[in-house]
Protein backbone atom coordinates (compact mmCIF):
# COMPACT_ATOMS: atom_id res chain seq x y z
CA UNK A 1 0.00 0.00 0.00
CA UNK A 2 1.15 3.54 -0.52
CA UNK A 3 -0.65 5.08 2.23
CA UNK A 4 -1.89 4.86 5.47
CA UNK A 5 -4.42 7.48 7.07
CA UNK A 6 -4.87 7.42 11.05
CA UNK A 7 -8.22 9.83 11.41
CA UNK A 8 -9.20 10.81 14.71
CA UNK A 9 -13.01 10.29 14.08
CA UNK A 10 -15.57 8.51 11.37
CA UNK A 11 -16.38 12.04 9.78
CA UNK A 12 -12.52 12.91 9.30
CA UNK A 13 -11.78 9.51 7.91
CA UNK A 14 -14.69 9.60 5.50
CA UNK A 15 -13.22 13.32 4.54
CA UNK A 16 -9.38 12.00 3.96
CA UNK A 17 -10.95 9.02 1.41
CA UNK A 18 -12.87 11.60 -0.07
CA UNK A 19 -9.94 13.87 -1.15
CA UNK A 20 -7.88 10.36 -2.16
CA UNK A 21 -10.57 9.69 -4.02
CA UNK A 22 -10.17 12.78 -6.51
CA UNK A 23 -7.08 11.38 -7.04
CA UNK A 24 -7.97 8.08 -7.86
CA UNK A 25 -6.96 5.95 -5.48
CA UNK A 26 -8.30 2.84 -4.26
CA UNK A 27 -9.31 3.58 -1.23
CA UNK A 28 -10.74 1.57 1.76
CA UNK A 29 -12.40 2.97 5.47
CA UNK A 30 -12.70 0.45 8.33
CA UNK A 31 -13.63 1.27 11.44
CA UNK A 32 -11.58 -1.76 12.73
CA UNK A 33 -8.00 -3.49 12.53
CA UNK A 34 -8.70 -5.97 9.56
CA UNK A 35 -7.53 -9.50 10.13
CA UNK A 36 -5.98 -9.94 6.63
CA UNK A 37 -4.14 -7.71 3.53
CA UNK A 38 -6.51 -5.19 2.35
CA UNK A 39 -6.52 -4.68 -1.87
CA UNK A 40 -6.14 -1.19 -2.02
CA UNK A 41 -3.93 2.02 -2.78
CA UNK A 42 -5.08 3.41 0.50
CA UNK A 43 -6.05 2.63 4.11
CA UNK A 44 -7.80 4.86 6.04
CA UNK A 45 -8.72 3.83 9.44
CA UNK A 46 -11.38 5.67 10.75
CA UNK A 47 -11.27 5.48 14.90
CA UNK A 48 -13.08 7.66 17.33
CA UNK A 49 -9.92 8.85 19.18
CA UNK A 50 -10.88 12.58 19.21
CA UNK A 51 -12.65 13.01 22.45
CA UNK A 52 -11.50 10.16 24.19
CA UNK A 53 -8.72 9.52 27.56
CA UNK A 54 -5.18 10.45 26.16
CA UNK A 55 -3.87 7.01 26.71
CA UNK A 56 -6.96 4.74 25.43
CA UNK A 57 -6.29 6.87 21.99
CA UNK A 58 -2.69 5.84 21.47
CA UNK A 59 -3.03 2.68 22.39
CA UNK A 60 -5.99 2.55 19.44
CA UNK A 61 -3.01 4.06 17.22
CA UNK A 62 -0.40 1.78 18.67
CA UNK A 63 -2.87 -0.71 17.23
CA UNK A 64 -2.87 0.66 13.99
CA UNK A 65 1.07 1.26 13.76
CA UNK A 66 1.29 -3.12 14.60
CA UNK A 67 -1.04 -3.97 12.06
CA UNK A 68 1.39 -1.80 9.65
CA UNK A 69 3.78 -3.60 10.84
CA UNK A 70 2.89 -6.91 8.88
CA UNK A 71 1.20 -4.95 5.98
CA UNK A 72 3.64 -1.93 5.47
CA UNK A 73 3.02 1.47 3.73
CA UNK A 74 5.10 3.95 2.18
CA UNK A 75 3.79 6.77 4.19
CA UNK A 76 1.53 7.08 7.18
CA UNK A 77 -1.02 10.03 7.47
CA UNK A 78 -2.65 11.40 10.89
CA UNK A 79 -5.81 13.21 10.14
CA UNK A 80 -7.47 15.56 12.70
CA UNK A 81 -9.91 18.12 12.27
CA UNK A 82 -8.91 21.31 10.18
CA UNK A 83 -10.75 23.42 13.06
CA UNK A 84 -8.10 22.34 15.80
CA UNK A 85 -8.82 20.52 18.93
CA UNK A 86 -7.21 23.68 21.24
CA UNK A 87 -8.01 21.93 25.02
CA UNK A 88 -5.31 21.11 27.12
CA UNK A 89 -6.43 17.85 27.36
CA UNK A 90 -6.34 17.12 23.50
CA UNK A 91 -5.62 14.56 22.01
CA UNK A 92 -3.46 15.57 18.98
CA UNK A 93 -0.25 16.80 20.61
CA UNK A 94 0.43 13.17 22.49
CA UNK A 95 -0.59 11.43 19.58
CA UNK A 96 2.01 12.94 17.35
CA UNK A 97 4.70 12.58 20.20
CA UNK A 98 3.59 9.05 19.94
CA UNK A 99 4.16 8.68 16.35
CA UNK A 100 7.74 10.22 16.31
CA UNK A 101 9.05 8.03 19.24
CA UNK A 102 7.43 4.85 17.88
CA UNK A 103 8.94 5.34 14.52
CA UNK A 104 12.10 6.74 15.95
CA UNK A 105 11.56 10.42 13.84
CA UNK A 106 12.87 13.95 14.10
CA UNK A 107 10.07 16.06 12.46
CA UNK A 108 6.79 16.11 11.10
CA UNK A 109 4.58 18.86 9.56
CA UNK A 110 1.14 20.24 11.49
CA UNK A 111 -0.88 21.14 8.48
CA UNK A 112 -4.90 21.33 9.48
CA UNK A 113 -5.18 23.39 6.55
CA UNK A 114 -8.40 22.68 4.19
CA UNK A 115 -8.48 25.86 2.13
CA UNK A 116 -11.50 24.62 0.09
CA UNK A 117 -13.48 24.90 3.18
CA UNK A 118 -12.02 28.00 4.48
CA UNK A 119 -9.64 26.80 6.73
CA UNK A 120 -6.29 28.09 6.29
CA UNK A 121 -2.74 28.65 8.38
CA UNK A 122 -1.01 31.78 8.39
CA UNK A 123 2.44 32.80 10.71
CA UNK A 124 1.12 29.28 12.73
CA UNK A 125 -2.43 30.99 12.74
CA UNK A 126 -5.61 28.67 12.26
CA UNK A 127 -8.15 31.10 10.51
CA UNK A 128 -11.81 29.67 9.29
CA UNK A 129 -13.02 31.64 6.87
CA UNK A 130 -10.76 34.65 7.37
CA UNK A 131 -11.16 34.95 10.99
CA UNK A 132 -8.96 33.60 13.72
CA UNK A 133 -10.24 30.32 15.00
CA UNK A 134 -10.79 31.81 18.50
CA UNK A 135 -12.61 34.22 17.53
CA UNK A 136 -15.24 32.37 15.19
CA UNK A 137 -17.89 30.74 15.73
CA UNK A 138 -16.47 27.32 16.32
CA UNK A 139 -15.14 28.52 19.33
CA UNK A 140 -17.93 27.31 21.37
CA UNK A 141 -18.06 24.05 20.55
CA UNK A 142 -20.05 22.14 22.78
CA UNK A 143 -17.28 19.18 23.36
CA UNK A 144 -13.83 20.62 21.77
CA UNK A 145 -14.33 24.20 22.32
CA UNK A 146 -11.32 26.23 20.31
CA UNK A 147 -9.93 28.57 22.84
CA UNK A 148 -6.41 29.89 21.01
CA UNK A 149 -5.59 30.52 17.09
CA UNK A 150 -1.95 29.93 17.65
CA UNK A 151 -0.75 26.61 17.05
CA UNK A 152 2.60 26.42 19.07
CA UNK A 153 0.68 27.83 21.95
CA UNK A 154 -2.18 24.96 21.45
CA UNK A 155 0.68 22.21 21.06
CA UNK A 156 2.48 23.89 23.96
CA UNK A 157 0.08 22.51 26.28
CA UNK A 158 0.04 19.02 24.39
CA UNK A 159 3.44 18.14 23.02
CA UNK A 160 7.10 17.58 24.40
CA UNK A 161 8.80 19.34 21.82
CA UNK A 162 8.74 22.36 19.83
CA UNK A 163 7.10 23.50 17.12
CA UNK A 164 8.54 25.78 14.51
CA UNK A 165 6.78 28.58 11.94
CA UNK A 166 7.91 28.24 8.59
CA UNK A 167 6.26 31.32 6.47
CA UNK A 168 6.14 30.77 3.15
CA UNK A 169 9.38 33.32 2.33
CA UNK A 170 11.26 30.89 4.09
CA UNK A 171 10.08 27.53 2.46
CA UNK A 172 13.49 27.64 0.63
CA UNK A 173 15.40 28.03 3.48
CA UNK A 174 14.09 26.01 5.75
CA UNK A 175 17.12 23.46 6.37
CA UNK A 176 19.35 26.67 6.79
CA UNK A 177 16.89 27.81 9.18
CA UNK A 178 16.83 24.96 11.53
CA UNK A 179 19.16 22.30 10.97
CA UNK A 180 19.56 20.45 14.12
CA UNK A 181 18.20 16.79 14.19
CA UNK A 182 16.06 17.14 17.42
CA UNK A 183 12.50 16.23 17.12
CA UNK A 184 10.40 19.34 16.33
CA UNK A 185 7.37 19.91 14.57
CA UNK A 186 7.21 22.24 11.30
CA UNK A 187 3.76 24.57 10.81
CA UNK A 188 4.04 25.85 7.45
CA UNK A 189 1.53 28.57 5.61
CA UNK A 190 -0.69 26.77 3.63
CA UNK A 191 -3.31 29.03 2.22
CA UNK A 192 -3.79 27.98 -1.04
CA UNK A 193 -3.19 25.53 -4.13
CA UNK A 194 0.82 27.25 -4.71
CA UNK A 195 1.60 26.85 -0.84
CA UNK A 196 0.69 23.37 -1.01
CA UNK A 197 2.91 22.82 -3.68
CA UNK A 198 6.03 24.20 -1.67
CA UNK A 199 5.10 21.46 0.87
CA UNK A 200 5.06 19.15 -1.24
CA UNK A 201 8.45 19.94 -2.46
CA UNK A 202 10.00 20.14 0.51
CA UNK A 203 8.34 16.93 2.49
CA UNK A 204 7.35 14.32 0.16
CA UNK A 205 10.13 12.06 1.02
CA UNK A 206 8.74 12.16 4.46
CA UNK A 207 7.36 9.15 6.08
CA UNK A 208 4.91 10.93 8.64
CA UNK A 209 2.85 13.49 7.84
CA UNK A 210 -0.43 14.91 9.91
CA UNK A 211 -2.60 17.61 9.39
CA UNK A 212 -6.70 18.16 7.61
CA UNK A 213 -7.65 16.27 4.67
CA UNK A 214 -6.38 19.53 2.49
CA UNK A 215 -2.78 18.51 1.97
CA UNK A 216 -3.54 15.03 0.72
CA UNK A 217 -4.88 15.55 -2.33
CA UNK A 218 -1.72 17.25 -3.14
CA UNK A 219 1.06 14.40 -1.46
CA UNK A 220 -0.56 11.40 -3.58
CA UNK A 221 -0.19 11.21 -7.02
CA UNK A 222 -2.25 7.80 -8.31
CA UNK A 223 -2.56 6.18 -11.95
CA UNK A 224 -5.59 4.49 -11.82
CA UNK A 225 -8.64 4.50 -13.93
CA UNK A 226 -11.58 6.20 -12.34
CA UNK A 227 -13.73 4.52 -10.70
CA UNK A 228 -17.05 5.42 -8.29
CA UNK A 229 -18.51 2.35 -6.82
CA UNK A 230 -22.13 3.06 -6.19
CA UNK A 231 -24.93 1.40 -5.23
CA UNK A 232 -28.33 1.27 -6.53
CA UNK A 233 -30.47 4.76 -6.32
CA UNK A 234 -31.83 5.05 -2.89
CA UNK A 235 -35.55 4.50 -1.92
CA UNK A 236 -35.79 5.62 2.05
CA UNK A 237 -33.67 8.30 3.48
CA UNK A 238 -33.46 9.00 7.54
CA UNK A 239 -31.06 12.20 8.59
CA UNK A 240 -29.88 12.04 12.17
CA UNK A 241 -28.27 14.91 13.31
CA UNK A 242 -26.47 15.01 16.73
CA UNK A 243 -23.48 17.69 15.94
CA UNK A 244 -24.99 21.83 16.88
CA UNK A 245 -22.91 23.78 14.64
CA UNK A 246 -23.53 27.07 12.70
CA UNK A 247 -23.51 24.51 9.40
CA UNK A 248 -25.79 22.18 10.50
CA UNK A 249 -28.69 24.48 12.10
CA UNK A 250 -28.16 26.17 9.15
CA UNK A 251 -28.82 22.79 7.01
CA UNK A 252 -31.76 21.91 9.61
CA UNK A 253 -33.53 25.34 9.15
CA UNK A 254 -33.37 24.81 5.28
CA UNK A 255 -34.81 21.20 5.66
CA UNK A 256 -37.66 22.47 7.79
CA UNK A 257 -38.63 25.48 5.45
CA UNK A 258 -38.92 23.03 2.82
CA UNK A 259 -42.32 21.66 5.23
CA UNK A 260 -39.81 18.06 5.43
CA UNK A 261 -40.62 15.59 8.40
CA UNK A 262 -38.47 16.43 11.05
CA UNK A 263 -38.58 15.79 14.87
CA UNK A 264 -36.20 17.52 17.49
CA UNK A 265 -35.30 15.18 20.35
CA UNK A 266 -33.81 15.68 23.75
CA UNK A 267 -31.99 13.66 26.32
CA UNK A 268 -35.53 12.69 27.83
CA UNK A 269 -37.32 11.98 24.61
CA UNK A 270 -39.63 8.58 24.31
CA UNK A 271 -37.71 6.28 22.07
CA UNK A 272 -40.63 4.10 21.48
CA UNK A 273 -42.70 7.11 20.01
CA UNK A 274 -39.78 7.80 18.21
CA UNK A 275 -39.41 4.23 16.48
CA UNK A 276 -43.30 4.88 15.57
CA UNK A 277 -42.34 7.80 13.04
CA UNK A 278 -39.84 5.62 11.36
CA UNK A 279 -41.91 2.35 11.19
CA UNK A 280 -45.19 4.42 9.96
CA UNK A 281 -42.99 6.58 7.01
CA UNK A 282 -41.79 6.32 3.43
CA UNK A 283 -40.83 9.68 3.17
CA UNK A 284 -37.27 11.39 4.00
CA UNK A 285 -37.25 12.33 7.86
CA UNK A 286 -34.77 14.15 9.96
CA UNK A 287 -34.03 13.52 13.99
CA UNK A 288 -32.33 16.20 15.82
CA UNK A 289 -30.89 17.43 18.85
CA UNK A 290 -33.12 20.40 19.99
CA UNK A 291 -30.40 21.51 21.82
CA UNK A 292 -29.04 23.55 18.03
CA UNK A 293 -31.38 26.55 18.62
CA UNK A 294 -30.20 27.11 22.50
CA UNK A 295 -27.28 29.21 22.98
CA UNK A 296 -24.97 27.02 24.22
CA UNK A 297 -22.29 29.73 24.74
CA UNK A 298 -22.15 29.81 28.25
CA UNK A 299 -23.26 26.57 28.67
CA UNK A 300 -21.55 24.56 31.72
CA UNK A 301 -19.21 21.51 29.70
CA UNK A 302 -19.92 19.57 34.05
CA UNK A 303 -20.98 16.02 33.67
CA UNK A 304 -24.69 16.24 33.81
CA UNK A 305 -24.00 18.31 29.87
CA UNK A 306 -21.67 15.25 28.80
CA UNK A 307 -24.02 12.87 29.93
CA UNK A 308 -27.40 14.63 28.48
CA UNK A 309 -24.63 14.11 24.59
CA UNK A 310 -24.08 10.58 25.21
CA UNK A 311 -27.93 10.17 25.65
CA UNK A 312 -28.40 12.13 22.48
CA UNK A 313 -26.14 9.85 21.03
CA UNK A 314 -27.75 6.58 22.15
CA UNK A 315 -31.05 7.81 21.20
CA UNK A 316 -30.10 8.75 17.70
CA UNK A 317 -27.78 5.18 17.17
CA UNK A 318 -30.85 3.25 18.15
CA UNK A 319 -32.85 5.18 15.60
CA UNK A 320 -30.18 4.68 13.02
CA UNK A 321 -31.00 0.83 13.84
CA UNK A 322 -34.21 0.83 13.56
CA UNK A 323 -34.50 3.09 10.33
CA UNK A 324 -31.67 -0.12 8.51
CA UNK A 325 -34.54 -2.56 9.88
CA UNK A 326 -37.49 -0.85 8.43
CA UNK A 327 -35.64 -0.76 4.84
CA UNK A 328 -34.19 2.63 4.89
CA UNK A 329 -31.27 2.60 2.52
CA UNK A 330 -29.99 5.67 2.89
CA UNK A 331 -28.54 7.23 6.00
CA UNK A 332 -26.95 10.91 6.48
CA UNK A 333 -25.51 11.52 9.92
CA UNK A 334 -23.97 15.24 10.95
CA UNK A 335 -21.30 15.35 13.76
CA UNK A 336 -18.37 13.41 14.11
CA UNK A 337 -19.24 12.09 17.86
CA UNK A 338 -22.49 10.93 16.59
CA UNK A 339 -21.50 9.31 13.15
CA UNK A 340 -18.72 7.06 15.47
CA UNK A 341 -21.74 6.07 17.66
CA UNK A 342 -24.26 4.85 14.95
CA UNK A 343 -21.86 3.35 12.74
CA UNK A 344 -20.62 1.28 15.50
CA UNK A 345 -24.20 0.87 16.60
CA UNK A 346 -24.81 -0.43 12.88
CA UNK A 347 -21.54 -3.16 12.81
CA UNK A 348 -20.32 -1.64 9.80
CA UNK A 349 -16.48 -1.73 9.87
CA UNK A 350 -15.81 -1.61 6.13
CA UNK A 351 -16.45 0.71 3.35
CA UNK A 352 -16.13 1.30 -0.20
CA UNK A 353 -15.79 5.19 -1.47
CA UNK A 354 -18.39 6.44 -3.76
CA UNK A 355 -19.81 9.40 -5.01
CA UNK A 356 -18.96 13.06 -3.11
CA UNK A 357 -21.60 14.92 -2.20
CA UNK A 358 -19.94 18.11 -1.24
CA UNK A 359 -16.01 18.69 0.02
CA UNK A 360 -14.93 16.13 2.20
CA UNK A 361 -18.28 14.36 2.15
CA UNK A 362 -18.48 11.00 0.31
CA UNK A 363 -20.78 8.57 0.48
CA UNK A 364 -19.62 5.53 1.92
CA UNK A 365 -21.14 1.68 0.78
CA UNK A 366 -20.59 -0.91 3.43
CA UNK A 367 -18.93 -3.32 2.17
CA UNK A 368 -21.27 -5.96 3.31
CA UNK A 369 -23.97 -4.24 2.31
CA UNK A 370 -23.73 -2.99 -1.23
CA UNK A 371 -27.05 -1.31 -1.17
CA UNK A 372 -26.70 0.65 1.47
CA UNK A 373 -26.00 4.52 1.30
CA UNK A 374 -23.55 6.01 4.57
CA UNK A 375 -23.30 9.71 4.43
CA UNK A 376 -21.25 11.13 6.78
CA UNK A 377 -20.99 14.77 7.46
CA UNK A 378 -18.60 16.67 9.81
CA UNK A 379 -20.88 19.16 11.52
CA UNK A 380 -19.05 21.89 9.91
CA UNK A 381 -19.44 21.17 6.51
CA UNK A 382 -21.67 21.42 3.66
CA UNK A 383 -23.88 24.39 2.78
CA UNK A 384 -27.28 25.36 3.61
CA UNK A 385 -28.83 23.01 0.94
CA UNK A 386 -26.42 19.78 1.96
CA UNK A 387 -29.59 17.70 3.26
CA UNK A 388 -31.47 18.57 0.10
CA UNK A 389 -29.03 17.95 -2.18
CA UNK A 390 -27.47 14.73 -0.81
CA UNK A 391 -31.10 13.15 -1.34
CA UNK A 392 -30.23 13.75 -5.23
CA UNK A 393 -26.99 11.94 -5.10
Amino acid sequence: MKLAVIADDFTGGADAASFLKRQNAKVILVTKIPHEQVDCDCLVFALKIRSIPKAEAIESVKQVCEYLKSHPVEHLYYKYCSTFDSTPKGNIGPILDFLLEYYHLNRCIICPSLPENGRTVENGILYVNGIKLAESPLKNHPLNPMWDSYIPNLMKEQSKYPCLILNRKSFDSYYDNYPNKNKHYIIPDYVNNEDAQHIVKLFHKDYLFSGGSGLLEHLFQFQNIEHVFSAKPARKTIVLCGSCSKATKSQIKTWISKDKTSYAINPDSNIEELYSYIQETDDEILFYSDAIFRDLTNTSRDSTFYSNAKKIESILSKLGICAYKNNFDRLIVAGGETSGAITSALNFTSFYIGKEIAPGVPVLIPSNQPNFHLILKSGNFGNKEFFLEALEE
